[in-house]
């Protein structure tokens, strides 16, 4: 691995959410409501099924994970690069929350300790995922499980990437192309960020395009986990499905619901209409 470009991109990153941590969660899609109703549904799911008790958060930012899993769990290691993101996190409630500002690839975590590790959008902020990964496999007891979600997949990356900006396509498919392709002018404006320190930021999206799930698979397998569950998320359109004006949110929700389970079933022909991937690795 090539240590100062790992460097590299911890410095970018802490310089990117150090001067945009207070606009943060107005700008993530994560904090839409239909996105953290499901998110909270899905972490609740884990913890009981698992028994979870304590928790490692991997590049915590904000506390999206820890708002989401506080009131069910007894214990949270929350872990990030950026001081700024950790003075943001809400500590209130009854779980014991302890705040880490620490690279997670070379934090020196106890051994077994955890029930239950995640990582929320946060892989792609990495120059190499491998060891943050190793940290949670460190971190977990024997039948423990590692959550991770909306890390950008490399399939619908490498689709949009072909598109030419200027292109004949309906809005749905401009508005992607703006997304992926240049969202660092818009960083840039909004943030007084260089382009290059946004996209060295954000190296797994921007610079490599994104994970496969095979790539996923193989490094987790590698670093002790017995099982890999890949998950993708957020089908294309699937916002103007979830918001449709024509029907009430309830009943959009049951269809946004339909639609997912038909693009699984049509694996892995469809994975290329998913905006992101993540899994459920259990050691």
């Amino acid at each position: 691995m090539n240590i100062e470009k790992y460097k590299e991109v911890i410095n970018a990153n802490i310089e990117l959410y150090t001067k945009s941590s207070h606009e943060y969660e107005k700008l993530e899609p994560q904090y839409r409501p239909e996105n953290l109703k499901r998110v909270k549904a899905l972490l609740k799911k884990e913890i009981d099924a698992v028994g979870v008790k304590k928790v490692l958060d991997l590049g915590c930012g904000t506390g999206f994970m820890i708002n989401l899993m506080k009131e069910f769990v007894d214990e949270i290691t929350g872990v990030d690069v950026t001081q700024v993101m950790l003075d943001r996190v809400d500590k209130s409630g009854h779980a014991k929350i302890e705040l880490i500002n620490h690279d997670t690839g070379s934090y020196p975590v106890q051994e077994g300790k955890y029930d239950m590790a995640t990582a929320h959008s946060f892989l792609h902020h990495l120059y190499d995922i491998k060891p943050t990964i190793e940290t949670a496999a460190k971190a977990l007891r024997k039948g423990g499980i590692f959550v991770n979600e909306l890390d950008p997949n490399y399939y619908f990356w490498e689709a949009v990437n072909k598109l030419e900006r200027n292109g004949n396509y309906s809005p749905l498919v401009k508005r992607e192309v703006e997304e992926v392709n240049h969202k660092d002018e818009d960083i840039e404006k909004t943030f007084g960020v260089n382009k290059e320190i946004y996209n060295t930021a954000e190296y797994g999206k921007n610079i490599k395009g994104g994970f496969r799930e095979e790539e996923l698979t193989e490094t987790l397998l590698e670093a002790g986990f017995s099982k890999v569950d890949i998950k993708y998320h957020w089908f294309l359109g699937e916002t103007l499905v979830v918001n449709n004006p024509n029907f009430d949110k309830d009943s959009n929700l049951v269809t946004a619901k339909f639609f997912n389970e038909v693009l699984h079933n049509s694996m892995p022909l469809a994975r290329h209409l998913y905006k992101y991937v993540g899994f459920v690795a259990t050691k």
